[in-house]
């Protein structure tokens, strides 16, 4: 790791962001049966784009060891912390609705569907359909990747990155196309949410975890100018998703981008745009817990109450996007950020780096950087 590269990837959050979304415009244009095909993109496969930026920061903020037990317990700690107090809110408040009788898009949940979110197995195969906050099945799914993230990572390290790559293309052969009978379909792993959605996380994950060991070798190639080619590869990952719904490729090209993005960020000390893209990035997760809820208690009534036409929707998605961005940045300063801070004080406390007399700042940095996972 060397000194001059971010704590943060500010682009690749920001990219989370225009993921979010995108999912949410996915869950968005089923308000009226009217609105053009042109916004009947498989922007749902952003999802999947989530699961591999996750498994690239997660491995890129720890070192490419086994853990032991306490490092493990304080890796848990500081994950909980960051998906599950959002998480837990919009549960409360879809099971007030629920008692309430409001019918959203999840009409069978139930009593049981209600612990299954509650312990964030609903995405386990335990269940036969969506409940309640319906797009907290990804976060099931990080979940069981969370658990198992000490065997990704000591896999990782055992092996040559182009064997990693492999056993990456392996999962993804064998569980996107493998006609395995937990999926009845071709590609049904792309679609798959309750019925074993934590195995459609389990190869991009992975994938995320292979991209931070191919940035960590990246070092001498790291210029800025890469930058440009990874937003064209983002670029053009969004119109594959929008226009030829190929998930496989959509899967190739996000990688690209992602890696060649990080790679092109690192070359610089602070990235222009860092003031603006890094508070629409922590606006990403709330957007993508709290959309559903407000298009049930919002978006949808306003559609209906103002008598809007399929013509609007592209000025009526704009509104939303702001109106929900704003919402989740409230969401992300109130809620968030202070529950993550007094939930991280359960963690056990860092181990002290052993830095000897004539080590440098910028050594002692790199320790407690690899020490508190940031």
């Amino acid at each position: 790791m060397e000194s001059n590269e971010p704590r943060r990837f500010v682009v690749l959050d920001f990219y989370r962001f225009v993921a979010a979304l995108g999912v949410f415009i996915f869950h968005l244009k089923t308000i009226d049966g009217g609105i053009s095909p042109a916004w009947n993109g498989s922007f749902g496969l952003f999802v999947d784009m989530f699961f591999i930026l996750s498994g690239f920061v997660i491995a890129y903020s720890y070192p490419l060891t086994s853990m032991d037990a306490g490092s493990y317990f304080r890796f848990m700690v500081r994950r909980i912390a960051r998906i599950y107090p959002l998480h837990f809110l919009t549960l409360l408040v879809f099971g007030l609705l629920f008692l309430m009788g409001v019918k959203g898009s999840t009409p069978q949940s139930n009593g049981p569907d209600f612990i299954y979110n509650l312990f964030l197995v609903q995405a386990w195969g335990v269940t036969d359909h969506l409940s309640f906050n319906s797009p907290a099945w990804s976060i099931s799914a990080e979940l069981f990747c969370y658990l198992l993230f000490p065997v990704l990572m000591c896999v990782a390290a055992s092996v040559r990155p182009l064997v990693l790559a492999l056993i990456v293309a392996l999962s993804y052969a064998i569980l996107a196309h493998g006609y395995l009978p937990i999926w009845h379909d071709r590609s049904q792993m792309y679609g798959a949410n309750f019925d074993y959605g934590m195995l459609r996380a389990l190869p991009s994950f992975l994938n995320g975890v292979l991209l931070a060991v191919l940035f960590r070798l990246s070092g001498d190639y790291r210029k800025k100018p890469v930058i440009v080619g990874g937003i064209v590869l983002f670029l053009t990952a969004v119109l594959v998703l929008n226009v030829y719904a190929k998930p496989d490729l959509a899967i190739i090209l996000f990688s690209l981008a992602l890696l060649f993005t990080a790679v092109g960020e690192s070359a610089f000390s602070r990235f222009p745009g860092s003031a603006w893209l890094g508070p629409l990035g922590n606006t990403s997760y709330a957007i993508y817990m709290l959309h559903e809820l407000l298009i049930i208690i919002l978006f949808e009534p306003a559609w209906r109450h103002l008598g809007l036409q399929p013509a609007a929707f592209p000025l009526f998605v704009a509104v939303c996007c702001i109106v929900l961005t704003i919402v989740a940045g409230l969401t992300y300063a109130y809620v968030e950020n202070p529950a993550r801070r007094m939930i991280n004080r359960l963690a056990p406390p860092l181990p002290q780096p052993q830095i000897a007399p004539e080590a440098n700042a910028v050594e002692v940095g790199e320790s407690l950087r690899a020490a508190t996972g940031r």
